[in-house]
């Protein structure tokens, strides 16, 4: 786990992250959903805001100053005093780590979560340090505990819970519903050790703009949840799952969610593993792979274009971000702040 220190290269990173964003393109539209994927290498952290102005994080990243900081970045630029909602997929340390310290310098409305922490022998202790951590820190603040079928109170946008807590959703959502030909002849056994399985999944629904969110689902509860029938749909744009490893991304989820473009909040190191880069890859009516770091997993081949990776190899400046703004007619275009590269995925 990095230390949570500050060294002078945690701030000449940072440093450098406010110089890009100082220069980038970060004007919200008049009526655009705006995400923001955060590099927090390897973990997650997600800033949004929906044309009413109201803000949500996820997630947060590792309890450390260089996460903490790269959120904050983001938040400083876009002016953001406050979080309305503070949704946490799970507990691991390099989702929730990071938590307490952001609403300490962005307190948030509500924080939303997947309710008590399974009983799970096999949980590593950094993770249940963390969990722990989390707990502790709720007294006094407002807290929603989710299920499936729940909606996170976010204006303009309807953001629908499908999985929680070992748990999914028991009806189909509009357009979900029919047999999905990618699940497989016999489901996977199910494995646990982490709180990964727990994941708050959610799919957001903005006009015609959706995009599905599953945190770190592993396979076995991806199967639970899209098989024999997909209750979801289709989706445009698909944050992949659990930073591209293959204890998570089935066919069965992917191929039955049909995305459009898919955004990996991956390390240089960890995730976008080649089972996982192969199976994107051949998602019928998939576009394009976005990638926050270049992976030294998935090798030249199966790596994302160039201009689709938003942190190179040994890059010195560390801590770029993708940008999506949707529109309601289900248009989007997305942003790459390392080299303003964007494109437009049309309705």
């Amino acid at each position: 786990m990095p230390s949570g220190r500050t060294s002078l290269k945690s701030f000449s990173a940072i440093a450098c992250l406010a110089a890009a964003l100082a220069s980038a393109p970060l004007l919200r539209g008049a009526d655009t959903l705006d995400i923001y994927v955060i590099d927090v290498e390897g973990g997650k952290a997600m800033l949004v805001r929906n044309p009413s102005g109201e803000t949500m994080v996820v997630d947060g990243g590792m309890p450390n100053e260089r996460d903490l900081g790269r959120v904050a970045a983001v938040a400083g630029t876009l002016g953001i005093q406050r979080f309305d909602v503070h949704l946490i997929t799970h507990y691991d340390v390099d989702h929730v780590g990071n938590v307490p310290s952001i609403d300490a310098r962005f307190p948030a409305g509500v924080l939303v979560d997947h309710g008590p922490l399974l009983p799970n022998p096999n949980l590593a202790p950094i993770n249940r340090r963390a969990a722990d951590a989390y707990v502790a820190f709720l007294p006094g603040r407002k807290r929603l505990s989710v299920k499936p079928g729940d909606r996170v109170p976010f204006r303009d946008v309807t953001v629908t819970v499908v999985t929680s807590n070992e748990q999914v959703i028991s009806k189909p959502l509009a357009g979900g519903g029919k047999p999905n030909p990618a699940c497989p002849a016999t489901p996977p056994e199910s494995i646990r050790g982490d709180d990964n399985a727990a994941s708050i999944g959610t799919v957001w629904q903005f006009g015609k703009f959706r995009m599905a969110d599953f945190g770190d689902l592993l396979k076995w509860m991806e199967i639970k949840l899209m098989c024999p029938d997909n209750p979801i749909g289709g989706v445009d744009l698909l944050m992949v799952n659990h930073h591209g490893l293959d204890r998570s991304n089935s066919p069965a989820l992917i191929h039955g969610l049909h995305p459009r473009v898919a955004i990996v909040n991956n390390g240089e190191r960890k995730g976008v593993s080649p089972e996982v880069a192969t199976t994107l890859r051949s998602s019928p009516g998939l576009q394009d792979i976005w990638q926050l770091h270049y992976s030294v997993t998935a090798g030249p081949e199966l790596n994302a274009p160039e201009q689709f990776l938003a942190n190179l190899k040994a890059q010195d400046c560390q801590g770029r971000w993708i940008k999506v703004s949707a529109r309601r007619d289900g248009s989007f275009t997305v942003t790459n702040s390392r080299n303003d590269f964007s494109k437009e995925y049309r309705p």
